[in-house]
């Protein structure tokens, strides 16, 4: 097993994904959970934490996890091939 270094952010985005996996969840929804504010088009906040979020969780390992649906949001799931 191999430690993680999150953010508390990004602990709870994890979690989230987690309990909802194989579930789109939307930008929307992700800021209202993790951020606690009604979603702002201006603000990359989400993309920002997927993006280091996926660093640590993807990237170092041979399993993708977290997966961009176009228009809806992010899903978690493993996916063969």
């Amino acid at each position: 097993s191999q430690r993680l270094e999150l953010t508390a952010k990004e602990f709870l985005l994890l979690t989230l994904f987690l309990r909802r996996k194989g579930e789109v969840l939307s930008r929307t929804e992700l800021a209202e959970q993790v951020w606690d504010m009604h979603f702002d088009s201006e603000t990359n906040v989400v993309e920002v934490a997927i993006r280091r979020l996926r660093s640590k969780i993807d990237k170092p390992f041979d399993t993708v996890l977290l997966h961009t649906i176009r228009g809806m949001g992010y899903i978690m799931e493993e996916r063969n091939g």
